[in-house]
């Protein structure tokens, strides 16, 4: 889609659909805001071996299972079969590198397996590599749910094509809430009481983010953990670290050097 087409799109479906429209207005100046801000200094970035090594240190090396290698065979044939797809359209809403990397997701499932959480809460799925990774954790252990947030408001994105990559054998431990985080997230974090990981990967814009973050803190368990992809495109992950006094820990991507999710363990007081 070129750039006219691209516009003439988000107009008339601004029109037609007035409220999406004005969150669609709302990012975009959230973004532009976001851009004015001058980012803190480098942080020290860990590969996954060593985060996990740092977080559990008696965890072992990472053994991948027959389950876990047929999950990842089958969310690459996904991935796979939409490369060559145009964005944005019906049949690629997100671009491929919206969703986490390979190790981001091994983080995900090893920190689940080590773990063993009873609830997590995630925000923004997109076409669910993440959830799948968590889901085939849960899947093993045999215990744990996991809610997921996430919302339309383009016109080349479906309900449908939320978590389309998430096998079906894993979703009978997901719950999808359809709605913007802004409304549903305070709403389900009352319902659930404490949670047991919180992991953010919707807008990662300052307010977006910081919002997210006070929401769920005090929601999550001693020894919980709270999540953040996108941790050093603005400040919002490291300010809520320093106002909690907490060192967090960063997971190196592929995507590139400020390609990081953070990670924060509620530790007990002492």
């Amino acid at each position: 889609m070129n750039r006219p087409s691209f516009y003439l799109s988000m107009f008339r479906y601004a029109v037609t659909h007035p409220m999406d429209g004005l969150r669609i207005l709302e990012a975009a100046c959230e973004m532009r805001e976001d851009s004015k801000h001058r980012l803190v200094a480098d942080v020290k970035t860990n590969g996954l071996k060593d985060c996990l090594k740092a977080l559990f240190p008696d965890l072992g090396r990472i053994e991948k299972n027959e389950s876990l290698s047929q999950l990842e065979d089958q969310l690459c044939e996904f991935f796979e079969k939409i490369k060559s797809e145009e964005y944005p359209s019906m049949t690629k809403p997100y671009p491929i590198e919206y969703s986490v990397d390979n190790d981001s997701g091994l983080f995900l499932y090893e920190l689940c397996k080590a773990l063993k959480p009873e609830i997590i809460v995630e925000t923004g799925v997109a076409y669910g590599r993440s959830t799948s990774y968590i889901l085939q954790a849960l899947h093993e252990n045999q215990k744990g749910k996991l809610y997921s947030i996430d919302y339309v408001f383009t016109p080349w994105q479906s309900k449908q094509a939320i978590g389309s990559a998430i096998p079906n054998h894993l979703r009978y431990r997901w719950e999808m809430v359809y709605g913007p985080t802004s409304e549903e997230l305070p709403n389900l974090l009352d319902s659930l009481g404490m949670i047991d990981v919180f992991f953010h990967d919707s807008l990662h814009t300052y307010k977006t983010m910081n919002f997210e973050f006070q929401q769920s803190w005090p929601h999550i368990r001693q020894n919980g953990f709270l999540l953040s992809d996108d941790a050093k495109g603005n400040n919002a992950f490291h300010n809520f670290c320093s106002i909690q006094k907490l060192k967090p820990l960063y997971l190196v991507q592929e995507f590139g050097a400020d390609a990081v999710m953070g990670i924060l363990q509620k530790k007990n007081e002492v």
